[in-house]
């Protein structure tokens, strides 16, 4: 499979990635907003070479939403946002690589030393 057929089978998934936003960022689940967010950070942040999360980050995630009390259905709507929005992010970099500039890139390092720290109330 050529990149261009490639390209062309993953340009409905990549149309699809504003909606999907609009769909986990619904007051009904203030978790599955805050983890659309933190996937975003996260994928951003690789991609820009502005800090990695630990292979904990998603559990400790959701470890906070409970605590904040969420459900069980709110943590595992957090869990399905996260990884559509990570893989999403994903497929779009490698399709369409979009380059970071300087400012993102201490913004996103300043994030990431944040999610490192387990402080995800601000997100």
């Amino acid at each position: 499979m050529t990149a261009l057929t490639a390209a062309r089978l993953l340009a409905p998934a990549l149309a699809l990635l504003p909606v999907l936003s609009a769909c986990v960022s619904t007051s009904s689940n203030p978790s599955a907003a805050r983890a659309s967010v933190l996937a975003g950070i996260v994928s951003r942040a690789s991609a820009c070479n502005a800090g990695s999360p630990r292979a904990t980050t998603l559990e400790r995630f959701l470890q906070s939403e409970r605590e904040r009390g969420a459900t069980p259905e709110q943590v595992s709507g957090a869990r399905s946002a996260y990884i559509a929005v990570s893989e999403a992010q994903t497929i779009n970099q490698g399709v369409r690589p979009e380059p970071c500039t300087a400012e993102e890139r201490v913004t996103l390092r300043g994030q990431m030393n944040t999610v490192r720290a387990n402080r995800f109330e601000t997100l």
